[in-house]
């Protein structure tokens, strides 16, 4: 895959304070979703500390997904990706807002909203817990997720590390741990 032609990935960001902390929420579009490592390494740079990622996913007149709408794999992949550099160096530093649900679903503190119709797959599908069945907007006819594909490679691929978290939550331990178990490789 060729390089971005700029050394900045096309970042669409609100900057927005929450407690006096900088927090970032962020498009997540065709183009800048194909840069993960790069993308979050910017965002880091700009010493945000709480993160929320925004898949973009818009149609067109005739209900068709726009070529700027990120892709349901890539959006797997930037996910587990990002997710990889933060689990290595930023858990307690940046907060992850997806990373922080999944987490606190795993840790059994659900999060409440609002209830709507999802589809048949949906109910019985594994993730639901974590995904709720997404964004009504980012849904198809049937009630299932555009985006289900990369919701569903991001929760199988986290799964291990957000149980070890857990469990170190559990033991009245800080999930920063987890991050010197992966130097050391335990």
């Amino acid at each position: 895959m060729a390089k971005p032609a700029s050394s900045r990935c096309n970042l669409d960001c609100r900057h927005c304070f929450y407690n006096d902390t900088a927090y970032l929420s962020v498009t997540v579009n065709r183009q800048n979703s194909r840069w993960p490592e790069l993308l979050y390494q910017q965002l880091r740079q700009s010493g945000a500390s709480l993160l929320q990622f925004i898949p973009l996913m818009e149609r067109d007149e005739h209900g068709i997904l726009t070529v700027e709408s990120v892709e349901p794999q890539v959006w797997g992949t930037f996910l587990t990706t990002v997710f990889d550099i933060w689990v290595r160096e930023d858990i307690g530093r940046v907060h992850v807002r997806l990373f922080d649900v999944v987490l606190n679903e795993w840790c059994g503190y659900s999060r409440h909203e609002e209830k709507t119709a999802v589809s048949t797959d949906c109910q019985r599908c594994t993730v639901l817990r974590f995904c709720h069945g997404d964004c009504p907007k980012h849904r198809d006819e049937s009630g299932k997720s555009v985006l289900c594909a990369g919701y569903s490679a991001f929760i199988d691929y986290t799964a291990p590390h957000m149980r070890v978290m857990r469990d170190l939550i559990r033991q009245h331990r800080s999930p920063t741990e987890l991050m010197a178990m992966l130097r050391t490789g335990r």
